[in-house]
Formats: C-alpha cells, structure tokens, sequence
C-alpha cells in the first residue's frame, strides 16, 4: 500500500500542470520540484534545485515572501501568497501560492500557480479603465467649456447658477449676477477681421479671471457676452467690481484699438426677500441682468447699469 501511495504521489507530482516542490522550512532551500517549474520559468530542473529561495526572487518582493515564510515557521499556512520569479529570459512570472508547514519533518510543500496573464489582463482592464475615465472627463470638459476662450460654456453656467442659487438661499447670503457685453464688437470684426476679435475675447477672458475671485463664476454666454456670477457679493461690492472689471479693460494695451465693456447688474438679497419672477430664478436673474446691460448699451456704452436703477 505504501508503494503503491508513493507511485501515485509521484506521478501526481510530476505530471501536474500546477507547479508542485518541497523545501526545507528553516531557510527555504528547494529539495525537490516538478517538471512544471521548467515549463513556466525555462531553468534546467537540476538548476533549480538546491537553489537559494530569493536568487530568482523579484527584489521588490523580498521582505513580503519573508514575512510570509516567518508565518510558515510559527506554523500557519498560506492559501493565497503572491510574488515574482524570474525566468531564464529574464521576464518575471508571477507566482500564486498555497504552502503547507510540516514542523515534525521540518519541510514546506508547496504548490504554485502561474498567473501572469491573469495579472496582465487586470492591469489591461485597469489601465482600459483609467484611459476611458479620462476620455469621459475630457468629453465632459469639452461639453462644458467654450473652445475659445476656455471659459465655461452658456450649458454649464446655467447648470452651476442654480446650484450658487441654492447655496445662497441656504445661507441667506446675496448672489449678484453680470452681463458683460463687448462695446461695438461687431464693427470690430468687420474693420480688423475675425481672428483678431477672436485674439480680443481669449484676452478679455484672461482680464475677468485675473480680477475675478476664484470662486466667482464666469462663462462666455455667446458671441461677444460674458456672465459673472458673485456669491456673497451684495449690490455695492457687485458695483465695485463690475467698475474695476471696466477699469482694468481700458488698461489693457489692445493690438488695434481701445477695447470697452458693458455691464448690467441685479441682486439677488436673500437675507431680506428675493425678488419674484414670472420664470424660475435664475432665469429670471439672467433677464433682469440683461435690462440692466441693455440700459448700459442704450445710455452710450462703456458703463455699468445695476438693475435697482431701472426702478428710477
């Protein structure tokens, strides 16, 4: 019966697909291996044996197999240990193992699982996973910001408008809002051509971020109109910066000839009432900004126009 058991062992031992050895469990020399460790990692078997269990170890994992043979000596088992091993062309093979500590004939018996494939495919669908979720935010910044001038875009203001609006309401803190329409644009175009407009909104663009706040919301609406949102920001401050927005455009030293803005203005006061509007709020903010813009073109331009001054 003992022949017959160790006949069979030996044949399951060898002909395995799984790659079957035995080591010594005080310092981890390899005693005896299958014919499957020369299939995966291309060593002569008689190379093999007796080798030192970290010479074809991946450096980087050699303090974790270390832990894990430290395990083994105090006599727990491992089911599922990973590590690297190089083969004979010098590629790493990743190795999954399951190995069993025997004190009393102070061995290991251990059997290992090639699974590089399995760990390329991850890393494939991982990184398929990254390049998609890049994709998708690149299409979601192309959806949302004006090619031009790299602003927000009139979609993506009038999505994030009334979540400022909601903000504001929660806080009861004032919301001002900005139409910025760009003085006599058109004749512009017309006189000096198309890419030297475009060249005057990308640098009009640069000016509103370099004097608005950073959290201040600011999209091109169309055309040559821009729109600003200032949280926290009541009718004076609003005033106060669509003036300096004015001032710091004159400043600017323009290719072709001066370059003057717009402005109309409304205030949302939440710590008092808000304003009723036949639309929602933000639309209805939006359309009283713009008859205050309106006011502002129709009195000779190159001023600021806020929407209480339409009631006088």
């Amino acid at each position: 019966m003992d022949e017959e058991y160790k006949y069979n062992f030996e044949k399951f031992f060898n002909h395995s697909l799984d790659m079957f050895c035995i080591s010594t469990l005080k310092d981890g020399y390899v005693l005896k291996l299958n014919s499957s460790f020369q299939r995966v990692l291309g060593w002569e078997t008689k190379e093999l044996l007796g080798l030192a269990p970290f010479n074809l170890l991946h450096p980087e994992d050699v303090e974790l197999t270390l832990k894990e043979i430290e395990k083994l000596k105090q006599g727990v088992s491992t089911l599922s240990f990973q590590n690297r091993y190089r083969g004979l062309d010098g590629a790493y093979k990743h190795f999954s193992w399951t190995v069993f500590p025997d004190h009393d004939a102070g061995l290991l018996y251990a059997i290992a699982r090639d699974i590089t494939e399995l760990v390329n495919s991850n890393r494939k669908i991982i990184q398929l996973a990254a390049d998609l979720e890049e994709a998708n935010n690149k299409l979601s910044e192309q959806a949302s910001t004006d090619p031009l001038t790299k602003l927000k875009n009139r979609r993506a203001f009038n999505e994030e408008i009334n979540r400022l609006i909601r903000l504001g309401q929660r806080q009861e803190k004032s919301i001002s809002l900005m139409m910025i329409d760009v003085d006599h644009f058109k004749d512009y175009n017309d006189k000096f051509g198309h890419p030297a407009g475009d060249r005057v909104l990308i640098r009009l663009s640069e000016v509103f971020m370099e004097t608005l706040r950073t959290c201040d919301l600011i999209a091109r609406f169309g055309g040559e109109e821009f729109v600003v949102a200032l949280s926290d920001t009541n009718e004076e401050k609003a005033v106060e910066v669509a003036e300096r927005l004015m001032t710091n455009v004159k400043k600017q030293s323009w290719e072709n000839s001066p370059i003057t803005i717009s402005i109309g203005i409304t205030t949302l006061n939440f710590n008092n009432s808000a304003p009723i509007y036949h639309t929602d709020l933000s639309t209805g903010i939006i359309e009283e900004a713009d008859r205050a813009l309106y006011r502002s073109k129709a009195n000779g331009r190159n001023q600021t126009t806020h929407s209480s001054q339409l009631k006088t």
